[in-house]
């Protein structure tokens, strides 16, 4: 019965040592971390030529902290680019967000070319085209091929189309673009995957 009470002891008194290290290796430690909230315009419209310097705020818990950025805008070319900005804090975390950058030159002016469109050969597939606000020239398009997910930006000049520099989706290098004013379709023909598609607006 002895043996018995003194194995309880020696347990009890190994799980007390136990937790009593336990309670020296937290101690201090918070559970909880902020990472970095930023202050940003996720899109900027920039005209050819302009000057562009990226700007953002970036704070943890109210209080401003450091922020690293990335940028590969090139103002002197008409075309969409990215800024990243990034932020790590107290407790080693890192946060980023991305700017889109859109250069563009006023003396250019598209046909308005927005509206609801689809695949001509598989009318599930669906986009939606606008005007980038800003612009007169630089137009969105939701989709442009692939599955239902591939996001183009392109250039009217009155009823003429055309690439302009970005970066796609899927490893895509660039897609060849078309467009037609009287049937009022569009065709992509995308590198280096040979994918083509005609899209038509919906009725």
């Amino acid at each position: 019965m002895m043996r018995k009470i003194s194995i309880y002891i020696l347990a009890l008194m190994a799980f007390v040592a136990t937790v009593s290290c336990h309670k020296e290796t937290t101690e201090g430690l918070s559970l909880v971390t902020n990472y970095a909230v930023f202050e940003y315009e996720a899109l900027v419209v920039v005209e050819v030529g302009d000057d562009y310097t990226p700007n953002a705020n970036a704070t943890e818990n109210g209080q401003s902290i450091a922020i690293e950025t990335s940028s590969n805008v090139d103002t002197n070319t008409v075309g969409i680019y990215g800024v990243t900005y990034s932020a790590i804090n107290s407790d080693g975390f890192e946060a980023s967000v991305f700017q889109t950058v859109v250069v563009h030159d006023p003396s250019i002016i598209g046909t308005d070319v927005s509206g609801n469109i689809w695949d001509k050969g598989n009318n599930s597939r669906t986009g939606v085209i606008s005007l980038v606000e800003g612009t007169t020239s630089i137009f969105y398009a939701t989709d442009f091929g692939f599955a239902g997910a591939f996001p183009v930006y392109f250039q009217m000049d009155g009823d003429v189309i055309s690439e302009i520099p970005q970066t796609y989706a899927f490893d895509v290098s660039n897609v060849d673009l078309t467009y037609d004013p009287v049937t009022r379709e569009f065709t992509t023909l995308i590198h280096p995957q040979g994918f083509g598609y005609t899209f038509e607006y919906q009725n």
